[in-house]
């Protein structure tokens, strides 16, 4: 058996999470969609009243509500949220056609 002496001088790398934003057309995206560029921040809030779902984070940009984040995901970022860690999350990818608002919206999220 051999042994390694490994020094690690930096941190390791955060690793970015991908995931989409649901129920866009339900909310105010229609309004501002036409900003939305790729590598923009948006910020996350939980919401803990939310009637179907206590781990529901709702997306925001500039003060408008465009979603929630899959549900698939939104279980993991509560709890750290809820620990205390810091989330950021920005725009990495608009999937719309011309002429019509987004139909998809595909954020990168990190976890600190």
């Amino acid at each position: 058996m051999r042994l390694l002496n490994i020094q690690q001088s930096s941190p390791l790398p955060t690793l970015g999470i991908l995931t989409n934003v649901v129920e866009l057309p339900h909310y105010e995206m229609i309004y501002i969609y036409h900003h939305l560029q790729s590598g923009q921040p948006v910020e996350l809030r939980r919401e803990e009243n939310h009637i179907f779902d206590r781990s529901a984070i709702a997306v925001y940009f500039k003060g408008f509500k465009l979603g929630y984040i899959s549900n698939r995901i939104n279980g993991l970022i509560s709890q750290k949220i809820d620990a205390g860690k810091a989330v950021t999350a920005s725009i990495r990818n608009i999937t719309k056609q011309k002429y019509m608002p987004l139909s998809g919206l595909e954020l990168e999220l990190k976890v600190m």
